[in-house]
């Protein structure tokens, strides 16, 4: 059926029918998922103040423990070294072994033994005794000592005033001589001197 009116189409007699209205949010799933939510999340946050508390809890009676069994370790003494085993090396080095003289001097106080050719008895004697340690001869005789007495007086010796005098002999490597060395007067002796030879060498030995 063909429009008699021209122009745009006339609107009905009962009108336009209003749009359609848009259908409402139901908000009551949102409202609980929020609050489902908060609930885990305020659960988490609890679970975690626990978890914090308890390991705080934990950690300082773990300390507590720990230190009431921390000891200090014992010290051990030195285990003793075993019989003929060489000494430990210390901080201090070992002192060297003194090397013999070549002609080894000793000297004792005596009583005087006089002989035929003592003129008294004031004279005062030393048993000394002469050891060669070295590789020459040493040659011994009553004129090669002297005695110092303790006011530092020096003596030389008596010929033939003692009948226990030294004897007049050379000595080899090895060998020793002993016999008084006696020089006038009364003293107390203090040292000996002894030359080997009349141009050798001089040894000398306290009395004692």
């Amino acid at each position: 059926m063909s429009n008699p009116y021209p122009g745009p189409t006339p609107p009905p007699p009962y009108g336009y029918p209003l749009p359609p209205q848009p259908p409402k949010k139901n908000n009551v799933g949102k409202i609980i998922g929020i609050g489902c939510g908060g609930l885990i999340g305020l659960s988490l946050l609890l679970a975690a103040c626990g978890a914090i508390i308890g390991g705080s809890d934990a950690f300082k009676k773990g300390a507590k423990d720990g230190a009431k069994s921390v000891s200090m370790p014992a010290v051990s003494a030195p285990a003793a070294a075993p019989p003929g085993s060489a000494p430990a090396a210390s901080g201090t080095p070992a002192s060297k072994p003194v090397a013999k003289q070549d002609v080894e001097l000793t000297a004792t106080p005596a009583e005087f033994n006089a002989s035929v050719l003592a003129q008294g008895d004031d004279y005062t004697s030393v048993q000394v005794t002469v050891v060669n340690n070295g590789d020459k001869e040493v040659s011994v005789n009553i004129l090669y000592f002297e005695v110092t007495a303790a006011d530092g007086t020096r003596k030389t010796a008596e010929l033939g005033a003692a009948g226990d005098q030294i004897d007049t002999v050379t000595l080899a490597k090895g060998e020793k001589v002993t016999g008084a060395v006696t020089v006038k007067g009364k003293i107390t002796a203090k040292t000996v001197y002894f030359k080997n030879g009349l141009l050798g060498k001089s040894y000398s030995t306290s009395v004692k």
